[in-house]
């Protein structure tokens, strides 16, 4: 299946714009805020046991935290992506498997770095060990199933495993980040007695699939923010383990063109140990975000939205655009997959529980309308674009020779 709109397009449309960050957005912090500057690993690390509030990293330094995992608590790590085109410092491992700093402690355990309360990341690239994986012909970056027994298959797994970082307070911001190469998760939030709601935005999130895994939000227990961030090649791109206390709101995202499966997901507590109990989530908001694929890496019927239960609360879709083409209403296929439909509730059997749509935008071909997904016309590049200064300063040369005509 020939997709609609390509990864290039989309970034095309992006560009000097403030979704994913970088060019086009500015954050409101930066190096001129930094009690220290570092660029090298030895520096990193001593500012990380300093009294030092904001740590600041050169868009060209490149660090590498291999055989490294730590906390960071009331401190802002921060570099210059997206000044005058810097794509920001590079935080990278080449750590993984189940014993390695990036899996310490397991499923339930700690990334590279574990963010705790008063902590911030903001401007850098934060790059795991898989993001030049060339295995799978479909996709390079996807980690297909392994062939073997299931316990051989498990183990090949586990030598993959690496997660960016996990976080553990309400009072914790990523923003402006591009986050890459994680197979596991760029990022976890909480854990299963402890809700947090951290804030998100301006991320860059792409090339984190890995079969049963592939997140760059995966979200424990808690309800985090996530705003004007670009998702694309991944398993799921946001994803929650089904507790009550579990949801999340995503406004002004867009989801790109490469999947393996469904961008927004929410898991059942049947399906993570919780026998019987169809529970999944709590509360969910998806608002004003544009998914821009019908079709897998595999070519298939592909849904953008799957939640597989019950809310505790309500799932709410308002205003979102999908490509899929819908006639009127349609009915949840509900555990029947590759149904050309925006979305589906698994587990429930027939109809729709808890589950709120309105304002929606279906199918392609149809202009894009102002406040239906997010601020961004796949349609036409340049709608809306800000102009760069010398697109400013062309406009105003023909001002000029107008004027003086």
């Amino acid at each position: 299946m020939t997709q609609y709109f390509t990864n290039e397009r989309v970034l095309e449309c992006l560009e000097g714009r403030e979704i994913g960050g970088g060019v086009g957005h500015r954050a409101d912090v930066g190096l001129a805020d930094a009690d220290v500057i570092v660029e090298s690993r030895s520096e990193f690390f001593a500012a990380l046991g300093s009294s030092a509030d904001v740590i600041g990293i050169p868009g060209n330094a490149r660090i590498d935290l291999s055989g490294r995992d730590f906390t960071i608590r009331g401190q802002t790590i921060v570099s210059d992506r997206g000044v005058d085109g810097s794509t920001g410092a590079l935080l990278y491992t080449t750590d993984h498997g189940k014993d390695s700093p990036a899996w310490d402690g397991g499923s339930s355990g700690r990334g590279v770095i574990t963010m705790r309360g008063g902590s911030r990341i903001s401007g850098v690239r934060f790059r795991g060990p898989y993001h030049d994986h060339y295995d799978d012909p479909e996709y390079p970056g996807y980690i297909p199933l392994d062939s073997g027994t299931a316990s051989e298959r498990r183990r090949k797994r586990e030598r993959r495993y690496a997660r960016g970082m996990r976080i553990l307070h309400d009072d914790v911001e990523v923003d402006n980040c591009e986050l890459y190469g994680w197979p596991n998760q760029a990022m976890a939030i909480g854990a299963s007695s402890t809700a947090v709601s951290p804030h998100v935005h301006h991320v860059y999130g792409h090339d984190c699939m890995m079969v049963g895994a592939g997140y760059v939000v995966d979200v424990f227990n808690g309800h985090p923010t996530i705003e004007l961030s670009y998702f694309n090649a991944t398993r799921h791109s946001v994803n929650g383990f089904g507790f009550p206390t579990c949801g999340y709101t995503l406004e002004d995202c867009v989801f790109g063109p490469s999947t393996y499966s469904h961008a927004v997901d929410m898991h059942c507590l049947a399906e993570n140990g919780y026998s019987g109990d169809l529970t999944a989530g709590g509360r969910v908001e998806v608002r004003r975000c544009t998914f821009a694929f019908t079709h897998s890496i595999r070519g298939t019927n592909c849904q953008a939205i799957a939640f597989r239960g019950y809310p505790d609360d309500r799932y709410v879709t308002d205003d979102n655009r999908f490509l899929h083409a819908v006639d009127g209403s349609f009915e949840n296929p509900a555990n029947t997959g590759r149904q050309p439909v925006p979305y589906r509730q698994v587990n429930v059997g027939s109809g729709w529980h808890g589950w709120y749509a309105s304002g929606n935008q279906y199918g392609v071909g149809e202009r894009h309308r102002s406040g239906i997904g997010a601020p961004i016309n796949l349609d036409d590049p340049m709608d809306g674009k800000p102009l760069v200064d010398e697109e400013r300063r062309r406009a105003l040369r023909a001002a000029l020779t107008t004027l003086e005509s």
